[in-house]
């Protein structure tokens, strides 16, 4: 075998190989693409908007403030206007029968409904959105007698309370202020409670 030529004359160092040459020029013609660009956008006077941050929604807190007044149809083909209950404490619950925590909470409401005499705290249950017939066949199952169900059917008191889910209390002082807001399933110790403090 041969041992190579270590006599042979180097490459001159004056001339660049032409890998290096092309390794050179292509990063070089790509910022001059870039800025290419950028010139045409900036003359053809298109402005890109920032994008905008999130924004969370607003809670609506009612929290010492006048209850929304409202006139709803009771089940029982009533009317019910919520101003005519001043001097009672008032709890606007809001439901629907498809609601497991809201048909938990039908027992409390039926046993502390049924304790209140004549002037005591009074329970409006404003249906979400469904039909009486609905309602109606739900109750046959469930024995409901003694708590006023009022139709919401336009979800406009739902609205007007800022309700973001089911089920959700609203408790009102005898001036008609709203005192305090229950979210969830409710319980008898939880009414008794709420009466307590603003009897107090």
């Amino acid at each position: 075998m041969t041992p190579p030529n270590l006599s042979q004359t180097p490459p001159a160092h004056g001339r660049p190989s032409p890998a290096l040459v092309l390794f050179l020029i292509f990063p070089l013609l790509g910022i001059i693409a870039a800025l290419g660009m950028a010139l045409a956008n900036s003359n053809s006077g298109v402005v890109t908007p920032p994008t905008p941050l999130p924004v969370a929604p607003q809670q609506l807190s009612l929290i010492d403030k006048p209850a929304p007044n409202f006139e709803l149809e009771g089940l029982d083909g009533q009317r019910y206007r919520l101003s005519s209950y001043r001097g009672r404490v008032v709890f606007v619950n809001f439901w629907a029968t498809w609601c497991e925590p809201c048909r938990r909470e039908l027992p409390a409401f039926e046993q502390f409904a049924a304790a209140q005499g004549a002037d005591g705290a009074i329970i409006l249950a404003v249906n979400v959105g469904e039909t009486p017939e609905q309602i109606a066949a739900f109750f046959e199952q469930h024995d409901v007698e003694a708590v006023s169900v009022l139709l919401d059917d336009t979800l406009d008191v739902y609205g007007a309370y800022g309700i973001e889910r089911l089920p959700t209390t609203f408790v009102l002082d005898p001036a008609g202020t709203v005192r305090y807001k229950h979210l969830g399933e409710i319980t008898i110790t939880d009414l008794e409670a709420y009466v307590d403090r603003l009897r107090s």
